[in-house]
């Protein structure tokens, strides 16, 4: 049974995923027009936060470990993205026979529509939550710009004393702006040059005293390991240079490794796939909730809930891959703000509290993404841009976050780095057992 009789023709692919997609819809339909399915793919990476909440109090995880489920969850997506939502944006037909076609220009321009507000929507949600990097007319890094400084200002006695420090290490700069001066008047390129860089040291060295500093971790004195080696390299490079341009160009990539070093020392922005180590039990915490780091928590949450409630309202087999690849995501998260909890507060309630919101606005978000979708299911040009937002949505996940991630961590780890094709083999399972 199931298998073609002679004679038969052997249903097309279109065909399988529109008789897959009525079969899901009888399957999981109970009283009340309640969707068991959604409310699974839904609740799952909403579970899987909490219990990664849970698991800060007792244990973190290796980082190889994460970069490898980070590449799993990259091939899952992409997966994804190839096997169920490139199809559906072509012939949106397969997710509901009612619809009607559209001219490929309605298409195009619907496609065009879709991209444009995800990439405003995604990078819009980025921007407003982790500042920005500025580039000069050259394409290099300037500098980091936030509204504010991304770990809380000391405050109380610490505070005082900072404030004693700073006025002591702003009187040296002082001293560095006149030598500055005097280059100037001299016109001295080296000296200029000099003076510049001991005052954007001065400026670090400034900024540090306003926060509470926690120790290098072993994550980036290891990674800064590896690059000074990178470094040693960078000069045998440019050494072994019988030509101006390639040693030019040898000079150009330690300076590149260099920078990236110094980004090492500077790292103190939340990362949900690094998470904070235990706080000392002698050490006095600040008992106040890092609203910015709850807010930003919530709105990625809820932006990978709407992604699943509208995946799986288009294909229910892309909704189970996107929540497989979530679960992952957000377990990981999930021990990463819960650890960044616990460097401010001992109080289990407040604790609890904190890390609650999101998983609540990811479920609440997620349900309402779905009847969102299946409403947009019935007008092809909203559908084919939905289709669209979700693509861009999905690929910059994987690409701005999880790709990018791994591979900072794991470096050229080869295993680390065949995980991301095991993950897409595991997707294209998937759809098969689910065709």
């Amino acid at each position: 049974p199931g298998w073609p009789t002679p004679g038969s023709a052997e249903p097309t692919q279109t065909g399988k995923r529109a008789a897959r997609a009525d079969m899901a819809v009888d399957a999981t339909q109970v009283d009340h027009g309640v969707d068991v399915g959604v409310s699974v793919v839904v609740l799952a990476p909403a579970v899987l936060m909490l219990l990664g909440s849970g698991a800060a109090f007792w244990s973190r995880i290796p980082e190889r470990l994460q970069a490898c489920t980070q590449n799993f969850s990259a091939g899952l997506l992409i997966s994804a993205v190839a096997n169920e939502l490139f199809p559906l944006m072509s012939h949106p037909e397969i997710a509901n026979p009612t619809i009607r076609e559209v001219s490929s220009f309605d298409g195009a321009l619907a496609i065009c529509g879709g991209f444009a507000a995800a990439l405003l929507f995604m990078f819009g949600i980025q921007q407003a939550t982790e500042g920005h990097k500025e580039h000069d007319s050259h394409g290099e890094m300037r500098r980091e710009r936030s509204g504010e400084f991304e770990v809380p200002l000391l405050e109380g006695e610490s505070a005082s004393r900072a404030m004693v420090a700073l006025r002591r290490e702003t009187e040296r700069m002082k001293l560095e702006v006149a030598d500055l001066q005097r280059c100037i008047s001299t016109s001295s390129r080296e000296g200029i040059d000099k003076r510049v860089h001991d005052l954007t040291y001065s400026v670090d060295r400034a900024k540090r005293l306003l926060i509470e500093q926690e120790p290098l971790d072993e994550r980036n004195v290891s990674r800064m390991k590896f690059h000074v080696a990178e470094l040693s390299g960078n000069c045998d490079a440019i050494l072994a240079q019988t030509d101006l341009a390639n040693a030019g160009a040898e000079l150009k990539k330690f300076q590149e490794t260099l920078d990236h070093i110094h980004h090492h020392t500077e790292r103190t922005r939340f990362r949900r796939w690094n998470p904070a180590p235990k706080p000392n039990a002698e050490k006095e915490l600040s008992e106040q909730l890092p609203m910015t780091l709850i807010f930003t928590v919530t709105v990625d949450a809820a932006v990978d809930g709407l992604l699943i409630g509208l995946a799986y309202a288009a294909s229910a087999s892309t909704g189970l891959c996107m929540s497989i690849a979530t679960c992952i995501e957000m377990g990981f998260l999930g021990l990463s703000f819960s650890a960044s909890i616990q460097q401010v507060t001992r109080s289990t309630l407040r604790h609890l509290a904190a890390v609650s919101v999101p998983p609540i606005v990811l479920t609440c978000v997620g349900f309402f993404g779905h009847g969102l979708g299946s409403v947009l299911t019935q007008s092809p040009s909203v559908f084919i841009g939905l289709i669209a937002f979700s693509i861009v949505a999905l690929l910059f996940l994987v690409t701005q976050e999880l790709l990018a991630e791994a591979r900072e961590a794991s470096g050229d780890d080869m295993l680390v780095n065949i995980i991301l094709f095991v993950g897409l083999l595991g997707g294209i399972i998937l759809e098969k057992a689910l065709g």
